[in-house]
C-alpha cells in the first residue's frame, strides 16, 4: 500500500518535502505538528472564515495542534523565513484558488494505493485541520453550521471523533466516500462565498511577511507578554 498526494495549487513536490522534513525532523523540537493535509485544511478554514488571521497568527498550531504552544527548532533566522515563504505560498494560492470565477479549488489530500490498483482518496488529516481552523472562532461558526448542517457532514464524519465512531460502526460504501470526497471542494467554496459576503471583499491575501520578529511565538490563549492579562489572541496576537 503506498500514499502520495494531490498537488493541484500552491506547493510544489520540493516544497511539500522540505515542509515534510523540517516538521517531522527527529530534531525539529516537535511532538504534534500538522502533516501537509492539515495544513491545508487549517489554511482553507482561517482564510474561507468569518475573521481574517494571519499566517503569523496561525503558526502555534501549524506546529503543535494539540496545545498551539510548542516552537520548532531553527536554525537561523533565514531559515526561520525559508519555512514562512513555503507556508505562506500555500495560505495565498488557497485565498486565490477559492476566489476563482470558475471555482477550480480543489483539497490537498493524501492518496492511498490499494493493493488491487485502486486509489482512495484521505480526508481524514484535511477534515481535522478544518475544524481547528474553526475552533479559533468558534462562536461565530455556530451560526453557520446551525443553517448549513449539509455544508458541514464531511467534515465532522472524517474529521472529527464522533464521526469516527460512527465509520467504524458503519464503514462508507466506496460511492459513499467517492461522494464525501467531491463534496469537500464543494462545501469550502459555498462557506468561503457565505463568509465572503459577510466579510465584504477583504482579501484574504498576505503580503511577505517575517516569520516573528523579536518575541517568542505565543498559543492564542496564553497570557499576553505586554501584561494586559488578556489573552495574546485578545491583545498583541489579534493584530
Amino acid at each position: 500500500m503506498t500514499e502520495a498526494l494531490n498537488v493541484e495549487l500552491g506547493w510544489s513536490l520540493d516544497d511539500l518535502g522540505l515542509l515534510e522534513d523540517f516538521l517531522f525532523a527527529e530534531d525539529s523540537g516537535l511532538d504534534q505538528p500538522m502533516d501537509v493535509s492539515m495544513i491545508d485544511g487549517f489554511f482553507c478554514a482561517l482564510v474561507s472564515g468569518p475573521r481574517l488571521l494571519s499566517p503569523v497568527q496561525a503558526l502555534a498550531w501549524v506546529f503543535d495542534f494539540e496545545r498551539g504552544e510548542q516552537e520548532p527548532a531553527l536554525k537561523d533566522a533565514a531559515h526561520a523565513q525559508q519555512i514562512m515563504d513555503v507556508l505562506m505560498k500555500q495560505w495565498n494560492a488557497t485565498a486565490a484558488e477559492l476566489m476563482s470565477p470558475d471555482c477550480a479549488y480543489e483539497p490537498l489530500l493524501g492518496c492511498r494505493e490499494l493493493d488491487d490498483g485502486r486509489q482512495v482518496f484521505i480526508l481524514d488529516e484535511w477534515c481535522r485541520g478544518y475544524l481547528l481552523g474553526m475552533k479559533l472562532d468558534a462562536q461565530a461558526w455556530m451560526t453557520l453550521q446551525a443553517e448549513q448542517p449539509a455544508w458541514f457532514a464531511t467534515l465532522l464524519l472524517y474529521g472529527s471523533e464522533e464521526g469516527w465512531r460512527h465509520m467504524e460502526l458503519r464503514p462508507p460504501s466506496d460511492a459513499e466516500h467517492e461522494a464525501a470526497t467531491t463534496s469537500l471542494a464543494q462545501n469550502a467554496v459555498q462557506i468561503h462565498r457565505y463568509w465572503q459576503a459577510k466579510r465584504g471583499e477583504q482579501s484574504p491575501s498576505i503580503a511577505r511577511q517575517p516569520l516573528w520578529s523579536q518575541e517568542p511565538m505565543r498559543g492564542l490563549d496564553e497570557r499576553c507578554h505586554c501584561g494586559s492579562g488578556r489573552a495574546y489572541k485578545l491583545c498583541h496576537g489579534g493584530h
